[in-house]
């Protein structure tokens, strides 16, 4: 929850209004951190929100700092503008904020200069505000500064009605609070967002976990093609928050510019992307249980829809499933740990003696008309287990390093 706020500062960001569909997207978040808290309790999801959390206590000491330079050191009338700086200036990554510094330095300079110039050769009157707006604006978009920074128009206003003795100190304050945006972002605890992508994936691993362990427990019963549909519609949600996350894994990967500590987060990036990999193809799996289930409800494909019965060892199988990727999601939380590893693995055998199970259960079924779909069940079952298995499965590199040792 902590980083869906902190994606609300981010460049390029469109905060959405609190109208319907704000107010049901916070719903939401809060039923998501309420389930994370009640599958996994306080202590693991601190440990999934500690960089969002040390992040926010390290703007917040910047911000102070910058107060206390523009108050204490140079004495500046107005010492807010400074933390304002360090606001405005840190941004994903420290690449990045440097970037954003030396712009937020250079459009408040050339905003003072041209409110400077032209309040001495025209004056202050209606003409010299819309030209100087105009310019600002254009200059903005020649300089290729982001859209949403708007400095250069708006200290040229803000000199324009306040003097020029305001606009140099909103150069002093700025710079004072770049500097130490910069100096925080690439020095201090720099966000590297690995651990952020790897939360990130272990929340989508959770959804799935959730969403199998729902079909397992809808399917012990009487079902219907709603139920299934709704399945297939949540399996689509969690395929389309992993283009998310894979954009901040991208993010990830241009953290690792001015870093200090390039090879741990390296490898930590690998596993990243290669559990990203895993659970983009458990989604398609997914999926394709929840287009089974609805076809067979459904009578699609000549398939008998009046019975949807299922063998008694297929729920059960889907628990276990539900299990492994519970499991794989705690692995993706920093280091992970042997504890998880061997959860895991005990799911992987279990759901072993149950695919046996199910398989000799199937060659002794009496409704030739149904092998087709419970076969296709069984496969996608077998195959979700074999994407997150640590010892022969495809995505071996998506376990941390150090769970299996």
């Amino acid at each position: 929850m902590l980083v869906a706020m902190a994606r609300t500062h981010e460049p390029g960001h469109q905060q959405a209004g609190l109208g319907p569909t704000g107010l049901q997207t916070l719903g939401d978040q809060v039923t998501r951190l309420l389930s994370q808290l009640r599958r996994h309790g306080v202590r693991h999801w601190l440990e999934r929100e500690r960089d969002a959390f040390v992040q926010t206590l390290k703007i917040t000491a910047g911000c102070v700092i910058a107060w206390w330079l523009a108050a204490e050191v140079v004495g500046a009338d107005l010492p807010v503008l400074a933390p304002m700086g360090v606001l405005l200036t840190v941004t994903a990554t420290a690449y990045s904020t440097v970037i954003r510094g030396v712009q937020q330095v250079i459009a408040v300079l050339v905003g003072f200069g041209a409110a400077f110039a032209f309040i001495r050769l025209f004056g202050v009157n209606a003409a010299t505000l819309a030209v100087l707006i105009f310019a600002g604006l254009v200059l903005t978009r020649m300089l290729r500064l982001p859209p949403q920074n708007v400095q250069i128009p708006l200290t040229a206003l803000l000199v324009l009605a306040l003097g020029s003795g305001y606009g140099f100190a909103r150069f002093v304050d700025t710079l004072i609070g770049a500097a130490v945006g910069m100096a925080l972002n690439v020095f201090v605890l720099p966000p590297r967002y690995t651990d952020r992508a790897g939360k990130e994936l272990a929340d989508l691993a959770d959804e799935l976990a959730l969403l199998i362990g729902d079909i397992a427990q809808g399917v012990r019963g009487e079902w219907t093609y709603d139920q299934a549909h709704d399945w297939l519609r949540r399996a689509r949600e969690v395929a389309r928050g992993l283009r998310d996350t894979q954009e901040t894994a991208e993010q990830a990967a241009e953290s690792l510019r001015f870093t200090l500590r390039r090879p741990d987060t390296e490898a930590r990036l690998r596993q990243i992307t290669e559990a990203a990999t895993c659970l983009d193809h458990a989604c398609h799996q997914v999926r394709g249980i929840a287009r089974g289930l609805a076809d067979l409800a459904a009578g699609a494909r000549g398939l008998p829809g009046a019975d949807t019965r299922l063998p008694t060892a297929f729920p059960e199988l889907l628990r276990v499933v539900s299990r492994a990727f519970d499991a794989f999601s705690r692995l993706q939380v920093g280091q992970g740990s042997a504890r998880d590893l061997a959860g895991l693995r005990a799911a992987l055998r279990e759901g072993e003696q149950l695919q046996q199970a199910l398989s000799s259960a199937l060659r002794e079924s009496p409704s030739p008309d149904l092998w087709q779909v419970h076969g296709a069940l069984l496969d996608d079952c077998q195959r979700l287990l074999y994407e997150v298995d640590p010892d022969i499965g495809p995505h071996r590199a998506a376990i941390p390093a150090r769970a299996v040792a």
